[in-house]
């Protein structure tokens, strides 16, 4: 007794201590728990509190390919600051198996402080994986950047909806993304939804592991085909910020510290899935199923049950509920003899769609409308369900003879065929002239004969003046420099629209030198003020012109490396930098 109470009072004190520890802020946590040889990971150890005399754990198992790097953020919320350290090794697993990193440990006062081991699964490398691969995972290591696809079903029917979200997880700060689409999803009719994210990046942890997460994408999709359908993955880059280790500049760098973050885009791509659509069976299927899935209700409505021939009245089918309410096509009505109906007018709302008809008797009579049941498969019990429709009678009256619209209805059977059925449109005597010439030998075959001769010839001129004109790369970047610059200033006005001045002053920077780099072929390597200036003399440009490009450049230097530094009209700037560049335009290919 004594001795299991002891086990008991070691467990709690150990467990204890490992709370207090993660309480205090003082933990250990790796990017990813199964990773391969020779692909490299992240193990990294988060200071909340002050410590001393750090000692990290003994990477006998792995080898240490970076680190430590350390990286600090600080935080102030309403008037409490907060300080994070973390300390970080970048790791390469040496064999397969399971291995386990042991605590490292600190001094928090008198007290000493260690972290949990942790458990890693090592398994084989991929083989097929290329140099380009391996060069990305080192940037950014296995399991710290992934979009993931899911599904809230794997297995659905043809015709039931199911939720598909496409989900961003990065170890890294999310600040964008480029270059995605909305996804669609062959084999499924998909529609759009607004994301759970609403362009705010979240924060979730993952067996131990923390990851900033955004839902880029949730779609609603309904399968219209049976089979296994693979939903194709999407692919675009994620804009993740990273501390920066590389020294500053400039003054202006040093002074505001515009390098100790960079934004680094990674092209990342989701992993495929595979949902399993299974048909809808055939024993039970009433003949009255037009595809609706679902849980539905219904009801038949008529405007009038007593009118006279050739006046109209609606009938109107009301569906509601949950299911492929969009993909439900109008019912076929099988109506008396004598009754003309007209394509439904289609209504629909959010968990509704009417059917609404406009039906026209033309003969008397008493008629009972039937065969208006509707059926659909229901998802929980897995059976097929009809909702039968009341009787409708309607009582058509004869027809109002005074009117001169009026139409008096007559069965086909009824109709009695004449001796003179077919009448003659004309009687008198009349000649046949010959109206067309054969094609054969004439002008159209003989120009349809040298057309493609024609166009052959014209195609080889254009591909010898194209291949001419493209062959000087210096004179493609002259001919396309202002076209390039035209594109960023476009990008420019839409972030003066959006008030985002630092962003607007680094595009106009980027306007300006990209296109006299291109214009004046002058590498990126060497190009400076000087130069520019330099390249502009030779060519006898305007003094002012150039003084003026001067000033403009200083200005968005300035606004780059001093945001929130420079003030002024962001529309004059625009708009001086548009007359500028045309200036130069002008100019230059006038000394040319």
């Amino acid at each position: 007794m004594i001795k299991i109470k002891y086990i008991i009072a070691t467990l709690f004190s150990l467990f204890l201590f490992t709370d207090i520890s993660q309480a205090q802020g003082f933990y250990a946590q790796i990017s990813s728990k199964k990773v391969q040889v020779g692909v490299p990971f992240e193990y990294s150890v988060v200071f909340t509190i002050n410590t001393g005399n750090y000692t990290p754990p003994n990477f006998k198992d792995f080898d240490v390919i970076s680190g430590p790097n350390q990286s600090n953020s600080y935080q102030n919320v309403n008037g409490v600051s907060s300080q994070q350290i973390i300390i970080s090794y970048g790791l390469i697993a040496k064999h397969e198996g399971k291995f386990t990193i042991g605590p490292s440990s600190t001094m928090s006062g008198s007290q000493k402080l260690e972290t949990a081991a942790i458990n890693i699964e090592v398994v084989k490398g991929n083989i097929n994986s290329n140099d380009n691969e391996t060069q990305n995972n080192s940037k950014n290591s296995s399991g710290d950047l992934f979009i993931k696809t899911s599904a809230n079903k794997n297995k659905c029917y043809v015709g039931e909806q199911i939720t598909i979200l496409q989900k961003v997880y990065s170890r890294s700060q999310i600040v964008g993304f480029q270059k995605f689409s909305q996804p669609t999803y062959e084999g499924f009719y998909s529609q759009a939804q607004e994301s759970i994210s609403k362009g705010q990046v979240a924060m979730e942890n993952i067996d131990g592991v923390s990851f900033y997460t955004f839902e880029l994408f949730r779609t609603v999709a309904i399968a219209n085909k049976s089979g296994k359908t693979i939903l194709n993955s999407i692919q675009g880059d994620v804009v993740i910020r990273k501390q920066n280790t590389s020294k500053p500049k400039n003054i202006f760098e040093q002074f505001f510290g515009a390098t100790s973050y960079e934004d680094i885009p990674i092209n990342t791509k989701s992993k495929s899935i595979t949902i399993d659509v299974l048909p809808l069976p055939e024993i039970g299927k009433p003949q009255s199923f037009n595809g609706a899935v679902g849980n539905f209700n219904y009801k038949v409505l008529v405007t009038r049950n007593e009118l006279k021939a050739n006046d109209a009245f609606n009938l109107k089918m009301i569906i509601n509920g949950n299911g492929n309410l969009k993909l439900i096509n109008a019912p076929i009505l099988k109506l008396p003899e004598g009754f003309e109906s007209y394509d439904p007018k289609i209504t629909e709302s959010i968990n509704s769609k009417t059917f609404d008809f406009l039906i026209i008797p033309r003969k008397e009579g008493e008629y009972n409308l039937s065969n208006l049941d509707f059926s659909y498969f229901d998802l929980n019990s897995k059976k097929y369900i009809t909702k039968l429709a009341e009787l409708i009678k309607i009582n058509v009256l004869a027809p109002d003879q005074n009117t001169n619209e009026a139409v008096v209805f007559s069965p086909q059977n009824k109709i009695k065929e004449t001796e003179n059925d077919i009448r003659y449109i004309k009687k008198d005597e009349f000649f046949l002239t010959k109206t067309e010439n054969e094609f054969f030998n004439s002008f159209t075959h003989i120009l349809f004969l040298i057309l493609p001769l024609i166009a052959l010839l014209s195609a080889l001129f254009v591909r010898k003046n194209h291949i001419k004109n493209n062959s000087n790369l210096i004179l493609v970047k002259k001919r396309k420099a202002a076209k390039i610059a035209k594109k960023q200033l476009i990008t420019a006005e839409k972030l003066m629209i959006e008030r985002k001045k630092d962003e607007f002053y680094t595009e106009i920077l980027m306007a300006l030198t990209n296109y006299l780099g291109n214009k004046l072929n002058i590498p990126k390597s060497e190009l400076s003020k000087e130069a520019i200036t330099e390249s502009l003399q030779l060519k006898n440009i305007n003094i002012f012109t150039i003084q003026n490009l001067t000033n403009a450049i200083d200005t968005s230097e300035y606004a780059k490396y001093a945001p929130g530094a420079v003030s002024g009209n962001l529309h004059e700037v625009y708009n001086n930098t548009v007359m500028l560049i045309s200036d130069l335009e002008q100019q230059i290919n006038k000394k040319i």
